[in-house]
């Protein structure tokens, strides 16, 4: 009896060990296979509602997609929301997911802004102005939720104006100026190179006119808000003349 008992312990203490060496295993291949640095998407997928990669081998790519694959995927996407829309600005982040802005067709104007996985084609709002600002494309709708650390990223600005009076370019322009200056670098400067979006502007961040990074200003209060969720900034494609 005492024999059995210490057999059949022996085979549990040996079946607890290969259950554990299996899990590790498990977690280092998907995270090497995944890439686990590009996971932001899937993160979000269960709060996003219709919005969502259609490349059906999202889970096994290994190298990032080209920008012809990431327009395909985005413009699939924001069709299922509205068919007057279509990518403009693309911004290629090294280590974080790519920054689209997307406009209507029609008026040339902003509409919205989201994010991609590289790896996958998954799209997702924006966090930020995108979510909280947007009056037309209401983010969220049923299409989205804003991190909780990124509504601290703003800082506001007073106007002695009525709610229904929209602070102009020029005054937003000043204030997203004035504020990388004076929180980020004196060496940064915002030209007014972006987008209106409904209910804010969205602002190139320059460096000895080489684009940096985003900043958006609400056009009824004047608030700030700076885009520091991005990573390092390789590229940016543009279909828009300024």
């Amino acid at each position: 009896m005492r024999r059995n008992k210490v057999l059949w312990t022996a085979v549990l203490v040996v079946s607890i060990i290969l259950l554990i060496g299996y899990g590790i295993w498990e977690v280092a291949f998907l995270k090497s296979r995944y890439n686990g640095s590009y996971n932001q998407g899937y993160n979000n997928v269960g709060m996003m509602g219709k919005w969502f990669s259609s490349n059906r081998n999202q889970f096994y790519n290994t190298e990032k997609l080209t920008i012809d694959q990431i327009k395909l995927e985005v413009n699939n996407n924001i069709q299922r929301y509205a068919s007057d829309l279509e990518v403009s600005d693309i911004f290629v982040y090294k280590d974080t997911d790519y920054y689209v802005s997307i406009k209507e067709k029609d008026t040339g104007r902003g509409a919205m802004e989201i994010l991609v996985n590289p790896y996958t084609g998954q799209t997702y709002p924006e966090y930020g102005p995108n979510i909280v600002w947007n009056e037309k494309y209401d983010m969220r709708n049923g299409y989205g939720m804003m991190g909780g650390t990124a509504r601290n990223n703003y800082s506001r600005y007073s106007y002695s104006r009525g709610a229904s009076e929209r602070v102009n370019k020029e005054e937003a322009v000043k204030a997203a100026d004035e504020y990388v200056k004076s929180n980020i670098s004196k060496e940064l400067s915002v030209s007014g190179t972006g987008y209106e979006f409904y209910g804010y502007y969205t602002f190139h961040i320059n460096n000895d006119n080489k684009i940096v990074g985003m900043i958006s200003v609400n056009y009824y209060t004047g608030e700030v808000w700076y885009h520091n969720w991005h990573g390092e900034l390789e590229q940016v494609i543009s279909d828009k003349k300024e």
